[in-house]
């Protein structure tokens, strides 16, 4: 009986530790149910349950994600997964509850994760460690390695995909399993294949090696995506049905473009500057470059049918304005419209708004129409009463530079090109308004030389808008515009679609040199020759596209950066896009490029060298000055004087003597024979031709290309799309776009007070002469700021 008794409890704990072993399993969490809500294995389609069934996988995660999984399975599995960046947490209930953090690090091309879980009660915890490995587009390699401690289990899981296009049209997957015995159950695998019928629809296949059979459906709606999948067991009957729908990442819509096209405008509100760079925090506006690329996107969505724009309070240079007007242009050619609202525009902003279908004008604003003008300011009379004499250095007739310190009006050469500039920009304008308002020849001009200013009404019967109305009534008039309610969206609802291209894509470095040409202000030139020369040896990086936005300045600071972007064009294409202003020593920093593009209405040219002698002729005196000294050496007093009183800026006692203007007039001389003859070797041209063109010489874009100095006119969209065709890749091929140097994190601006601010502002002008004095005597590549700021404000040079 005893024996009985005995043999019954060996049975039932027997009967207990058979119980407990799939409880165990189940606990450690293997393979098979890690991957049960996917439709592949990990490292094949999408980010793998946000880290969850591999934690690598989390670098290809953006902003925030979440994906809600359930299984039509008796046991009724469900499970909560949601990543942020490289940040992964998760639910799951399959049996009992279990909670799971993940940490992803590296890139595209190879990345790890590190994972953290426990189930209910926390006694059964598992780490897991993966990675990810995409060499090429075509290959991905995926591994997982998981233990539990507690549980003395492990397993080691990996899959392998291919994609023979190198894009996801088709994608061949095979993966596999083992745990330790203590893990429970054998080794496992499956195989596969996932099919894009069209962006956002997906077919998935996957035999297991249990003989059943999954059939998936993944179907793409904007920023959500719904997973569905058919399980069949051996004898080729439906088992059950596992779903999953995942939001936040957003990817091409697979209904939207056939349902419903078009049905979604864009709305932009340019109030602000536009500038080329920004910090990340405190720094309103916008940049260039996001806002190209954002209608870019806008145009190749099959969901947006237009933009409305506010550019009431937009502010641009009107070189930008006409990149900006162009990419719209292109946005036009997609068959898409546009629709601007304006206030109190004048010529400049009425051009960038003129491309709109549609333009509203404020019924309380106004249209200036006034025409251009250019023109400067004479300090010649004020230096004679103040007692501060200059000496002007002028070899080369167009080198103006000096010349409001040494006239009292425009030399013929300076008025000769000032008006040539001013035609150009002027016939640029009319011409591209006159077309997009489907004006007869003459009327514009008629309408400027008779009115000028228009009221509402009157800009109305002119055909110069098409309507009067305000921003918070743009939802009617798009609704009029398409005969239908649209939706509206902002850019920040309007994120980026994921990019399901393995491995990291081509690079292109886009570098900025912006400013006075000055070896530790401005364009900072020792710093950038060390960026340029960073981009040059980085295998990653394919192409560079130099954005100059420069008037010049020190020969010594532009030849460090020409000769850096030399070298760099030898190892790879280097395109430089010309900005508002590339002359004088901006043009030195663009005629080493492979190509050289500028709007129509870019300044550029300027190739020449002018030098000046800023002295005390009696000011000195009149604040009650004095100076004295003991020097060795003849020369040594040449830059000698008084300091002046809160400025800070010292004013040299004497002119130079004939002998020593004598030895400068050659040293500039001989910068511009060098200045030429460079810019002949990087243009491929001889140093008559280039002389021919120079002589200080100040050219618009579209003057630029007639002469040779320039090779296309785009802007700094069609630089980028440039670089990547110098370096071999294909037109709708992914690049990432790495900015150099890169922008400090916070902008130190947002702190000061507005009425520092408008000091700050002021004091720029003092800052340029500051430049002028401690470059007192030396040859300069420098374009004359004040004279074309009517053009340019000066603010858009720094």
């Amino acid at each position: 009986m005893k024996d009985r008794t005995k043999s019954a409890k060996t049975q039932r704990a027997l009967l207990l530790l058979l119980c407990l072993l799939p409880l165990s399993a189940q606990a450690f969490a293997p393979y098979a149910s890690r991957s049960e809500f996917l439709l592949t294995p990990p490292g094949s389609l999408g980010t793998g349950l946000q880290g969850y069934a591999n934690p690598a996988l989390l670098s290809y995660a953006q902003g925030l994600e979440a994906t809600l999984a359930w299984s039509g399975a008796p046991d009724q599995q469900w499970g909560l997964f949601s990543g942020f960046h490289r940040l992964g947490f998760a639910v799951i209930h399959q049996q009992e509850t279990r909670y799971h953090f993940s940490l992803g690090a590296g890139d595209r091309r190879l990345s790890t994760g590190l994972g953290y879980g426990w189930s209910t009660g926390g006694q059964a915890q598992l780490w897991m460690l993966g990675v990810l490995l995409r060499p090429l587009p075509q290959l991905s390699l995926s591994s997982v390695v998981v233990a539990s401690p507690s549980l003395h289990s492990r397993e080691l899981s990996g899959d392998l995909s291919l994609r023979p296009w190198g894009d996801e049209r088709l994608t061949l997957f095979a993966d596999g399993a083992r745990a330790s015995r203590r893990a429970g159950g054998p080794p496992a695998w499956s195989m596969g294949a996932a099919l894009s019928l069209r962006p956002g629809l997906t077919l998935t296949g996957r035999y297991f090696d249990n003989h059943t059979l999954s059939l998936g459906l993944r179907l793409g709606i904007g920023q959500a995506t719904v997973h569905t999948q058919s399980r069949f067991d051996r004898d080729g009957q439906h088992a059950y049905g596992v779903y999953a729908v995942e939001l936040g990442a957003y990817c091409q819509s697979a209904l939207h473009d056939r349902v419903s096209p078009r049905r979604q405008y864009l709305e932009l509100n340019l109030e602000g500057p536009v500038k080329h760079r920004r910090f990340a925090l405190f720094d309103p506006g916008h940049t260039l470059r996001e806002l190209l690329e954002l209608i870019q996107r806008a145009a190749q969505d099959p969901q947006i049918g237009g933009l409305v724009i506010d550019a009431a309070g937009m502010r641009a240079n009107p070189e930008m304005a006409w990149e900006l007007r162009q990419q719209l242009r292109q946005f036009r050619g997609a068959g898409k419209k546009v629709v601007i609202y304006l206030e109190r525009p004048s010529l400049v902003e009425y051009h960038f708004a003129s491309v709109a279908d549609h333009l509203v004008l404020d019924p309380a604003g106004e249209l200036g129409l006034e025409g251009m003008v250019a023109g400067q300011t004479y300090f010649k009379g004020v230096l004679d009463q103040l007692g501060i004499g200059f000496d002007e250095w002028r070899l080369f007739p167009y080198k103006s530079l000096y010349e409001t310190y040494t006239r009292q009006d425009m030399s013929p050469a300076e008025r000769e090109q000032l008006q040539a500039l001013l035609a150009d920009n002027y016939r640029l304008v009319m011409g591209e308004i006159g077309e997009a308002r489907r004006l007869a020849p003459g009327t514009l001009d008629s309408l400027i030389n008779q009115q000028a200013f228009f009221l509402p009404n009157e800009a109305l019967t002119a055909g110069l808008v098409d309507r009067l109305g305000r921003w918070d009534e743009r939802d009617q008039v798009v609704e009029e515009l398409e005969g239908r309610a649209r939706t509206l969206r902002i850019p920040e609802d309007y994120p980026l679609p994921q990019d399901p291209t393995w491995g990291e894509p081509q690079r292109i470095a886009l570098i900025y040199a912006l400013g006075l040409c000055d070896l530790e202000e401005g364009i900072e030139a020792r710093q950038l020759a060390e960026e340029i020369g960073g981009v040059r040896d980085d295998p990653r990086i394919a192409a560079v596209v130099l954005r100059v936005d420069s008037p010049g300045g020190d020969p010594l600071a532009g030849d460090l950066v020409a000769e850096a972007v030399r070298k760099c064009r030898e190892e790879k294409p280097v395109v430089v896009s010309q900005g508002s202003v590339a002359a004088s020593g901006g043009y030195q920093l663009s005629m080493n490029g492979s190509a050289i593009l500028a709007a129509p209405n870019t300044i550029t040219g300027s190739i020449g060298v002018i030098g000046g002698w800023l002295y005390n002729a009696g000011l000195k005196e009149k604040l009650g000055l004095t100076t004295d000294k003991v020097q060795e050496g003849r020369h040594a007093d040449l830059g000698f004087g008084a300091t002046l009183p809160l400025l800070g800026l010292s004013l040299p006692d004497r002119n130079l003597d004939p002998e020593e203007k004598a030895q400068a007039e050659r040293a500039i001389r001989a910068v511009y024979d060098n200045f030429v003859a460079a810019v002949a070797q990087g243009r491929g041209r001889s140093p008559a031709a280039i002389d021919s063109v120079a002589q200080g010489r100040v050219w618009s874009g579209t003057a630029a290309l007639a002469a040779g100095l320039v090779d296309r006119l785009g802007g700094l969209q069609a630089s980028l799309d440039l670089a990547k065709e110098q370096a071999g890749l294909l037109a709708d091929e992914t690049v990432q776009v790495l900015e150099f140097p890169r922008k400090p994190l916070l902008n130190p601006a947002f702190f000061r007070p507005s009425l520092m601010q408008s000091e700050l502002g002021r004091r720029a002008g003092l800052q340029l002469l500051q430049f002028r004095l401690e470059h007192n005597g030396r040859p300069l590549l420098l374009l004359p700021v004040e004279s074309y700021g009517q053009f340019y404000p000066e603010e858009d040079l720094r």
